[in-house]
């Protein structure tokens, strides 16, 4: 059995934290009110049973995941997966770090869509690489190869992206006038474009 130490609010009044002592440890943990009363609420120096005290631990490793998920996601841009799986490295439970990856999902803070498009048009039109780079490329970061396919159509019926244009641009910048047909091809082949 665990007992409840102490139960204050948070700093912001929105949360609150819970002191616990168990196995001679003591801990701290912070959950929302919600969770408090679906444990019964128990009062200070109150024990409480093993299964309370899990509900108590997975609300805190939640609030502490989406913590970190904003903190990763204000730091730079993530897919569903990379946030899953950065915060699995973090220390945080498999369960954890789906839902929380799902919920910055479900709250817009993840717009895959919108990521993708973004590292696509880089991908082609700033560092001028073809489809066949493009899309491995995007695959191992995360992204799914249907999506990578279809948003880079997309793009080419849009007139965002044109290959041609960029295969030109390619050889014109890496290899200049004085380059031979076998050159060209080689650059090509090596950037990720169809050689005929």
């Amino acid at each position: 059995m665990v007992e409840i130490s102490y139960i204050r609010p948070s700093k912001d009044g929105k949360l609150l934290l819970l002191g616990t002592v168990g196995e001679g440890e003591s801990r701290r943990y912070t959950i929302s009110a919600q969770v408090y009363a679906s444990i019964g609420s128990p009062a200070a120096h109150t024990l409480i049973d093993e299964r309370s005290f899990e509900v108590i631990k997975y609300a805190d490793e939640l609030y502490r995941a989406e913590k970190k998920a904003l903190s990763l996601l204000a730091f730079a841009d993530n897919n569903e997966r990379t946030l899953y799986q950065k915060l699995s490295r973090a220390g945080f439970s498999r369960d954890v770090s789906e839902e929380i990856a799902k919920k910055m999902v479900s709250l817009g803070y993840i717009n895959e869509r919108r990521q993708l498009e973004r590292l696509i048009l880089n991908e082609a039109n700033y560092k001028l690489r073809g489809p066949l780079k493009i899309t491995p490329y995007l695959v191992a970061k995360g992204y799914s190869s249907h999506e990578v396919r279809s948003l880079l159509d997309e793009l080419q019926e849009r007139g965002e992206i044109d290959f041609s244009e960029n295969s030109k641009r390619l050889i014109d910048k890496k290899l200049g006038d004085g380059a031979t047909e076998d050159d060209k091809k080689k650059l090509l082949y090596k950037n990720g474009y169809k050689i005929c």
